[in-house]
């Protein structure tokens, strides 16, 4: 059961209370559950939220993807990524958009209670963020975390076991992703905090729905189970009653055939967009609209890093980085569309495929 935008308003009544006895205007809440408590809204575990609470009772959200019934006066909407990307400035982006609600002056609260802000402190106010060197240290990965990655392709590979046996026209979504989840869970002997967020037959992707699976539809498999802290993120499409249409087998023959074409393109120093161009022009000239998402993305203690195969990044290809590639199509005759991923490793020797499930649809 959700919390209740009656009960979020209540909270925010109370919290109004603190800053009167506090002598503050306003407060910045920014807390994943702290945002959910206050408003309703439990936003993504990889983008960023802030809730500001002024003393007159007022509230401003700033989110990705904010729904129009949550507890708040102001919805204020970012984009958390682009072209289906999640970047890494999410609190930027954040308190960017946060800067013109807040009055001018005023003397503010926010919940710093977090471990960040504990330990941030000790180094006083001159302190300097590292944040982006520190992202920039993990772009090239050392052999343990590339093991790391490894084992979580693992996980993911008996996911896409799973799912090709026990896929059928009349299966529930969320029946079958219980399976997958505890197939995953037995084959990492233990718990695991997260499987990946592509679980729907007839569809681009998305959460699993109470829907029962119809013969000649498509299932877009996106795993991403996460291991001891690294991730995988590769996808797989099957047909659920294990008989494509020629439209599908058409289709999968190009997304197939593309893949030694941005495999060979790949190298160090390349910007990464100029893959993303080869293959937005290869589906072009095959007939579809070209590429709707991005080409892939670098993953590693976040599903999503650099280097983005993205015309909204600048991101260069070099030794070290563990990316994805997922050309995709989709269209209405498909039910839905044929997305296809598979993770790599560019070494001083080339590249290295670090995933070898079969691409086939059945």
């Amino acid at each position: 059961m959700k919390l209740t935008t009656e009960g979020c308003r209540a909270r925010q009544k109370r919290m109004v209370e603190v800053l009167a006895e506090q002598k503050l205007d306003g407060a910045i809440i920014s807390r994943r559950e702290h945002v959910y408590y206050f408003t309703g809204f439990l936003h993504g575990r990889f983008n960023g939220a802030a809730v500001y609470i002024g003393a007159d009772g007022r509230t401003a959200l700033v989110g990705a993807g904010v729904p129009a019934e949550v507890a708040a006066d102001q919805l204020i909407q970012y984009e958390g990524g682009y072209h289906a990307t999640m970047h890494s400035r999410q609190f930027e982006a954040v308190a960017e958009k946060l800067v013109p609600v807040l009055p001018k002056g005023a003397r503010l609260g926010a919940d710093l209670g977090g471990g960040i802000a504990c330990l941030a402190a000790l180094g006083g106010a001159g302190v300097a963020d590292l944040t982006r060197q520190v992202y920039r240290l993990r772009k090239r990965k050392l052999p343990d975390e590339v093991d790391a990655i490894r084992a979580a392709i693992r996980i993911a590979e008996v996911m896409y076991a799973a799912a090709k046996e026990s896929l059928h026209p009349g299966a529930d979504e969320v029946e079958i992703l219980a399976h997958l989840r505890a197939e995953g869970t037995k084959a990492a002997g233990e718990d695991l905090e997260y499987f990946g967020n592509d679980f729907r037959a007839n569809a681009l992707g998305g959460a699993a729905r109470r829907r029962r699976m119809e013969a000649g539809e498509l299932y877009i498999l996106d795993a991403g189970p996460a291991l001891h802290g690294y991730f995988a993120d590769n996808c797989r499409t099957f047909a659920v009653d294990r008989s494509p249409t020629a439209a599908q087998l058409k289709a999968w023959e190009h997304i197939d055939s593309l893949f030694p074409r941005i495999e060979a393109a790949v190298k160090p120093g390349l910007k990464a967009v100029e893959v993303f161009n080869l293959a937005d022009e290869y589906f072009k000239g095959k007939g579809y609209q070209g590429m709707v998402h991005h080409l892939g993305h670098g993953l590693g203690l976040g599903p999503h890093e650099t280097p983005e195969l993205n015309p909204n990044y600048d991101a260069t290809f070099e030794v070290g980085d563990v990316f994805t590639m997922e050309p995709g199509v989709y269209t209405g005759e498909l039910k839905a569309g044929i997305r296809l991923e598979e993770n790599y490793l560019i070494t001083e020797e080339g590249l290295e495929k670090l995933t070898t499930f079969p691409r086939r649809l059945v």
